[in-house]
């Protein structure tokens, strides 16, 4: 199952590649890596590090949840470099929460690369497997968002 995940990441980062016009060296050089890195993620040796996700994200506006999943468009809509967004979606935990230390821990060691790996993994598997939660999520997400939406739009035409 990794291996595939991998693969499947790795044409995904190729497809975005190709559609940015830009040469494997040229990414390589805006991530300061050797174009063998680029290289290893487009064949499914390696996942891209959580650096570079965030860096293709902010100067592109590449959709994350479209590079692992394959699900939505290549490009977050909105984004002021993409012409496409959502952000990256972390949750609402702020300092003093406690969940605040777990998020900051997964965080830091998502930095490590066999354990990006390992976590990436394993949030596939658990979307699998709770399919049904994961749909009704989205589906509860995107009526909190129509209804805030409301919300904005009632409070402008009251100015």
């Amino acid at each position: 199952m990794l291996k595939k995940l991998k693969e499947d990441v790795g044409e995904r980062f190729k497809e975005f590649r190709i559609d940015k016009k830009k040469p494997q060296h040229v990414l390589a050089s805006e991530l300061k890596v050797h174009q063998s890195t680029i290289t290893n993620i487009e064949h499914g040796t390696t996942f891209p590090k959580i650096n570079y996700l965030q860096y293709f994200y902010e100067k592109y506006g590449l959709n994350i949840n479209w590079l692992v999943t394959g699900e939505g468009e290549m490009y977050m809509r909105g984004h002021p470099k993409a012409g496409g967004v959502s952000k990256i979606m972390y949750p609402e935990v702020q300092y003093g929460d406690p969940r605040y230390d777990q998020y900051e821990d997964l965080t830091d060691l998502m930095q490590i690369p066999a354990i990006e790996q390992v976590i990436l993994a394993k949030l596939m598997e658990a979307k699998t497997l709770f399919k049904e939660e994961v749909k009704q999520f989205k589906v509860d997400r995107e009526k909190k968002n129509r209804e805030k939406a409301r919300r904005a739009s009632r409070a402008k035409v009251k100015k």
